[in-house]
């Protein structure tokens, strides 16, 4: 018994130390962008809040990039490729990741629109250069948010310990990672980790990131620069117009939040759980 304690604690050690490393490479290097500019980005940030999201993403995806060759460089020893950037199947996964997130937001307003709390609406103000600004935005964003998610913490995780410890482990980070925009809405976080689960299991399944940033990106591109939906609390970056309006009862479409915050969501986030649980055991066995 106190052999398995001192392993388990070791175990533990193991994990903590290199995560909270990752944590520091890639904190410093975010400071050396944002801390002298933060004044700035403040301003710039009400005159052209396109322009300084765009920023913060693409540096927050450099800066975890590099971050990450750190670790599998210095601390794995092995090649950044290995983290999920293998080009086998890239099409495939891309292609399918997309399809997955379209039939994933479209089975999730499809039922909003058949219970009447869904509408269209005519996108007064449409650009076709801000959606283009913004879906480039919300690229390096869901390119950082997957290589936080499914990278070096949660295979790291997994190498130590478990799998299904890796993929609660993460998805509770993930969830933490948009804690500031829950405003003490409870079904938010649950619907925010079960995301992370969808995103976790894409990667187990293919082994690469492709898969679970084009789900990612299907989803949060249509959401909030397409069809003008707060995505994650956030309005619609550098656009205002509006293609379809959800009205209804707070606990299926969500509040402040916006529809990810909704029981429909909820819903829709386990059925896409479960459907890639039972299609991972099916390959499994055959």
């Amino acid at each position: 018994m106190e052999s398995r304690i001192i392993s388990g604690l070791l175990t533990t050690w193991k994990i903590v130390w290199r995560i909270g490393l990752f944590f520091i490479v890639w904190g410093t290097m975010m400071a050396l962008f944002f801390v002298p500019f933060g004044p700035r980005l403040a301003i710039w940030e009400k005159t052209s809040p396109l322009e300084t999201r765009l920023y913060m993403d693409v540096i927050s995806a450099l800066t975890i990039l590099t971050a990450t060759w750190c670790m599998t460089r210095f601390i794995d020893r092995r090649p950044l490729l290995t983290i999920g950037f293998a080009f086998d199947h890239i099409l495939r996964d891309t292609l399918t990741g997309l399809a997955v997130g379209i039939a994933w937001l479209g089975v999730s307003l499809g039922t909003a629109w058949a219970f009447g709390w869904a509408s269209l609406s005519d996108p007064i103000g449409f650009s076709w250069s801000i959606l283009g600004g913004a879906s480039l935005a919300m690229l390096f964003n869901n390119f950082t948010q997957e290589l936080l998610l499914c990278g070096f913490i949660l295979q790291t995780i997994r190498d130590k310990s478990n799998v299904i410890t890796a993929m609660v482990v993460s998805a509770i980070l993930f969830s933490g990672y948009h804690a500031g925009a829950f405003k003490g809405e409870w079904l938010a976080a649950i619907n925010v980790f079960a995301a992370g689960m969808v995103f976790c299991l894409a990667y187990i399944m293919t082994g690469n990131l492709w898969f679970p940033i084009s789900i990612h990106f299907a989803w949060d591109v249509l959401m909030g620069p397409v069809l003008g939906l707060s995505e994650s609390g956030i309005r619609n970056v550098g656009g205002n117009w509006k293609m379809v309006v959800i009205n209804g009862p707070q606990l299926f479409i969500g509040g402040a939040f916006g529809l990810e915050g909704g029981f429909i969501v909820t819903l829709t986030a386990f059925i896409t759980i479960l459907l890639m649980v039972l299609y991972k055991s099916q390959k499994i066995q055959t």
